[in-house]
């Protein structure tokens, strides 16, 4: 005969939610995903509320930052300081996640 009020077995130590949390976020294909969320999220934070206004789109794929501009003038700009900006970009999500940024 099957006993069905039988629990599962729980273990008995307690851990804080900050401690289970950081094992979660550390296992590499979670982490990937969040640093690739802030690649994406950071781009207005790093770059500021003037270049942000003349976003259209960013977007994040296989180590490259796609970001799409209303101004022709900016995007001239943006693609001379692109290794400062990458550079910036990789310390705000605290990886080296963007290899490479494409203007549009």
């Amino acid at each position: 005969m099957i006993n069905r009020n039988k629990r599962p077995s729980r273990k008995n130590t307690t851990q804080a939610l900050k401690d289970v949390l950081g094992e979660i976020l550390d296992q590499p294909k979670i982490r990937k995903g969040v640093s690739e969320f802030r690649a994406v999220h950071y781009w207005e934070k790093v770059m500021g509320k003037t270049v942000a206004r003349v976003t259209k789109s960013v977007f994040f794929k296989n180590g490259i930052l796609f970001v799409s501009l209303n101004s022709s003038v900016v995007r001239g700009e943006l693609v001379m300081l692109k290794d400062k900006i990458i550079k910036n970009m990789n310390e705000a999500i605290g990886s080296q996640t963007i290899k490479d940024i494409v203007f549009k």
